[in-house]
């Protein structure tokens, strides 16, 4: 009985351990998207749709899930010192790919408003430094996200 008890108490915790881990990884994509929104020092109403938008879709969230991230998102912006904490999250729960769809998911940010800054690119080439994605990668994130807007 004991046994029983102790293999059902660890799946518990690890099932718990994976929704936590899998909402920090959204929070942490949801502060990049927000910080990019700021970097004009300007946040514009078709900018915080996109944001709605791009992660609607990323993350298949409901209207109440998704109103939670962005407040949470948002906060941890507010008190934002350092990217590093988050760019290393995402680099040890990410795959190659999914760090690729974030910086795009940055650059469609910035291209929400019509307006391309250059502080905004300036942020969007630190933290695709920071994940690991190549210049090339970048360049053609950019290009993908310039053609869908």
């Amino acid at each position: 009985m004991k046994k029983i008890l102790l293999k059902f108490l660890t799946i518990e915790t690890e099932q718990s351990g994976a929704e936590d881990l899998e909402h920090a990884l959204r929070v942490a994509t949801a502060v990049l998207l927000v910080e990019v929104t700021r970097a004009d020092f300007v946040v514009q109403p078709a900018e915080k749709a996109r944001l709605r938008q791009l992660l609607e879709q990323q993350f298949a969230l409901t209207g109440e899930e998704l109103d939670a991230l962005l407040e949470e998102a948002e906060a941890d912006s507010d008190r934002l010192v350092s990217t590093q904490h988050i760019t290393r999250l995402i680099n040890e729960n990410y795959d190659h790919a999914m760090k690729v769809r974030i910086v795009e998911m940055m650059w469609q940010m910035v291209y929400a408003d019509g307006e391309k800054d250059h502080y905004e690119e300036h942020l969007i080439r630190q933290i695709a430094d920071l994940l690991y994605v190549s210049h090339a990668e970048f360049i053609q994130a950019r290009h993908r996200a310039e053609a869908d807007s």
